[in-house]
Formats: structure tokens, sequence, C-alpha cells
């Protein structure tokens, strides 16, 4: 299946970038199985589904949300994947990652980027950052 939101050259790399990894160790077959991209493509649209009307910097911030909702998926896997260490002919070192907490952030990050769009799609919509509401105790006369 095509992707319907990642669709120019050079996507995959997107997604290693926001992970910190190589192509050798997350190549682009892993990140085009349909469970990867197609699965985070469905997730976001199931949020936003005026998504193929959305231009300029709406539509910057749902790729940004299908890259960090990809990465997302990927970083369960991610363990398996890559070396706990790495040594050399004269030093070596342990890659501590905490890809539990990683997958967090991204979620968080995902969110945060939702949220743009609706905001840049709906721009009448009120935010809850901009309603004030006051409570008064009842007064007895």
């Amino acid at each position: 299946m095509a992707n319907r939101i990642l669709t120019e050259a050079g996507w995959q790399q997107r997604i290693r970038d926001k992970l910190g990894i190589d192509a050798a160790y997350l190549p682009d077959s892993v990140i085009e199985q349909p469970e990867n991209i197609t699965v985070a493509e469905a997730n976001i649209i199931s949020q936003l589904p005026d998504y193929g009307s959305l231009e300029d910097d709406a539509k910057v911030y749902l790729e940004a949300a299908v890259v960090c909702e990809c990465s997302r998926l990927l970083c369960s896997s991610l363990p398996a994947r890559l070396p706990t260490k790495e040594n050399g002919p004269h030093e070596g070192y342990e890659l501590n990652v905490d890809w539990n907490k990683k997958q967090a952030n991204l979620e968080v990050e995902r969110d945060e980027y939702i949220g743009k769009v609706i905001e840049l799609a709906s721009p009448d919509i009120v935010t809850p950052s901009l309603l004030h509401f006051t409570v008064t105790r009842p007064r007895r006369w």
C-alpha cells in the first residue's frame, strides 16, 4: 500500500534521524513494513480525517506527527536491533538508551503536532487555555 501522508522520497531517513539510528541498524525495508508506516499513518488519519485538505504549516505538522508516530511504533523493536556495547581497538562504550522513555517522549511530541494541526485547521475553535472560569460562592440574603 502506498503512503498517504509521507509521499516524498527519503521519508525513511526522517524516521531514522528522529530515532538517531543508522541505516545499517534500521533499513528502509523495516520502516516500510505495513505494521510500521501504514499503521502510523492510519493512527494519525483516524485523529485527523480531513488530512487531505491540509496545506502549508498544517501539512508540515501533519507529516511531523506521522514521523513521530512511526518512530514510536519502531521503539519496541530497537533494543533487539542495536548493540548494547561497541568495542574498538582503542576504546569501548555502552549504549544506554531507555527506549520506553523515548517512546513516551515521541507520544507527547506527536500529540503536540496534532494539536497544532487542529489549531491551524480550525482557528475558530476556542482552545482550553483561552477559557477563563471564575468560581464564586452563592450569596445568602
